[in-house]
């Protein structure tokens, strides 16, 4: 397994996690096997947000002898109501189910408390209270019934701002390409299939500078980004809408190149999907290479780092994509742990030579120099 840290819990965690949102209605040995091949290939990162007794139940006989292999994620506002699944702003009764997965999970905690499915503004103003959820919550993390506090959410501008209230260490949020490049206003309620259908060539980017100021904001908090939906619900397997197919190596290679992202949880079914997602520890460059994204025309890169180091080999061994990623966080929301990270780089911007080859390789049209430059400008090095 690879390893990264959980933002500034300073915890390590696997880059390849699970989430558990495709086992909800499987039987028992279908779970243990997930979970079991999971772990065994050093997953130690699991994301449980349902409320159902069912998955709860199988999950916990997954753990049994397990449980201190992982970090369990369990969310604070998702019940069941008449058998469904629903979202509650209710303290008690939020309670009462986050008590019912430690009880069923055979746990005395977990290891990230998730304020669940923050996505509108009343909503954030709701949770993040604290009389509401965010209140519920501290209390919870003072009992030691949760090491650290996060969120989960699809919209920019709320999960934005709880990066910003200090609150949280980690942040669940959907990141793939085509989320990445799709108007933010058409996500919710919207499969992808009809946005991709729908959608005009030319806005197709209008939302990605939103989408990586959050992500940048993250790096800055020194909030962990855990990224959901990396294969955008399968969409990005399938020949047609998107008219390019990716692997499952490829969509984590993505997210995985995104700033602040230290894990990602792919919902799993069964264990060749599992075996798929940890394929990308022993994937060559050439199988992470998702490149192939730009030739769709709904999504256009050009110009736009996508921090995956197909500009490299750099003659004097500059790494441009850490380099370019420091310079867009500090561009966009300045702290003195992006100073901290440029400086520990062993070479830097200021030893560029302006030849050029880090151009001309760059699939996405990337004025290299001009970042190298701009990084020398700001870090004075």
């Amino acid at each position: 397994m690879i390893y990264r840290k959980l933002g500034r819990t300073g915890v390590d965690v696997g880059v390849v996690g699970l989430g558990m949102e495709y086992l909800e209605f499987e039987p028992e040995e279908t779970v243990k096997s997930v979970v079991h091949a999971a772990i065994d290939g050093g997953v130690n990162y699991i994301d449980l947000f349902m409320a159902s007794p069912r998955v709860r139940d199988n999950f916990g006989k997954a753990l049994r002898d397990k449980r201190q292999k992982v970090m369990i994620a369990g969310h604070l506002g998702s019940v069941m109501r008449d058998g469904q699944y629903s979202r509650s702003r209710d303290n008690q009764e939020s309670l009462n189910f986050f008590e019912d997965l430690l009880t069923r999970l055979k746990t005395d905690y977990v290891d990230v408390l998730m304020l669940h499915f923050i996505q509108r503004q009343d909503d954030y103003e709701q949770a993040f209270n604290l009389d509401g959820l965010l209140g519920q919550a501290l209390k919870l993390k003072q009992e030691g019934k949760a090491r650290y506090i996060g969120a989960s959410g699809h919209n920019v501008p709320t999960a934005l701002q709880a990066v910003s209230s200090g609150y949280i260490d980690v942040l669940m949020f959907p990141i793939n390409p085509a989320f990445d490049t799709l108007p933010e206003e058409m996500l919710p309620g919207v499969s992808l299939k009809e946005i991709l259908d729908r959608q005009a060539p030319s806005a197709a980017v209008e939302t990605m500078p939103a989408r990586k100021a959050l992500y940048h904001e993250c790096a800055a908090q020194g909030v962990a980004l855990v990224a959901m939906k990396p294969y955008a619900a399968g969409v990005l397997f399938r020949e047609n809408p998107s008219s390019i197919v990716l692997t499952p190596v490829q969509c984590l290679s993505y997210a995985l190149a995104q700033p602040a992202v230290c894990t990602v949880v792919p919902g799993c079914k069964n264990v060749a999907e599992v075996q798929a997602a940890l394929a990308f520890l022993e994937a060559s460059d050439e199988e992470k290479d998702f490149s192939a994204i730009n030739r769709n025309p709904l999504w256009k890169l050009k110009g736009s780092c996508m921090y995956c180091n197909h500009c490299l080999p750099c003659p004097v061994s500059i790494d441009i994509g850490a380099v370019t990623k420091l310079v867009d966080t500090a561009g966009l929301a300045r702290s003195s742990s992006v100073a901290a990270a440029y400086k520990a780089l062993p070479v830097k911007a200021s030893a560029c030579t302006e030849c050029g080859s880090c151009v001309e390789r760059c699939p996405f049209g990337v004025d290299v120099i001009a970042n190298m430059n701009r990084a020398v400008a700001i870090f004075g090095e």
